[in-house]
């Protein structure tokens, strides 16, 4: 008998480990990825102390003092980048349609979090102010996603058709 399977042949509740904990990478990513969105947005309601607080650069803080409109940009865009992020992850999952060059996307998507999680560590030797709890939460949380995406990557191309990532067999 198949372990996801009951005695009288009912599905069982629960998922095949493997398969559910690599979408549970990307659902990883594509939640991070939309708390990055939500972060970004509240900085520009929530004004310069939201903008220093997270880390912006000086002249994004400034901007946010003298109500120019480089800082409230700059979070729009990143914004929009990270939800773009979010959908590809939840594209990979199939949990919205699929959306175009989705392997490629994803393979970029890994490699720039991953790239700024790894490169934190030599930054930091030259860069006392990058030496904080901050920038290596963040960038840990964003080597996290860079994971979450080079699964959805390989996801992507081995989903049979019709069926999600992740779903039992």
């Amino acid at each position: 008998m198949r372990p996801d399977r009951l005695q009288d042949g009912a599905a069982s509740s629960r998922a095949p480990v493997a398969a559910g904990s690599r979408a549970a990478w990307v659902y990883l990513a594509a939640a991070i990825a939309a708390t990055g969105v939500a972060i970004h947005l509240a900085a520009i309601l929530g004004g310069p102390a939201w903008y220093a607080f997270f880390g912006a650069p000086p002249r994004i803080v400034e901007s946010a003092r003298s109500g120019t409109w480089l800082a409230p940009a700059s979070a729009a865009v990143i914004a929009g980048l990270m939800a773009l992020c979010a959908a590809y992850a939840l594209s990979a999952l199939r949990r919205i349609r699929r959306l175009p060059l989705l392997r490629p996307m994803l393979a970029a998507m890994a490699g720039v979090c991953l790239l700024r999680a790894l490169i934190l560590p030599p930054l930091a030797i030259g860069h006392p102010e990058l030496r904080n709890a901050f920038e290596f939460i963040a960038a840990a949380v964003w080597g996290l996603a860079g994971i979450g995406f080079a699964v959805g990557f390989r996801l992507a191309r081995t989903a049979p058709a019709g069926r999600r990532p992740g779903d039992a067999r």
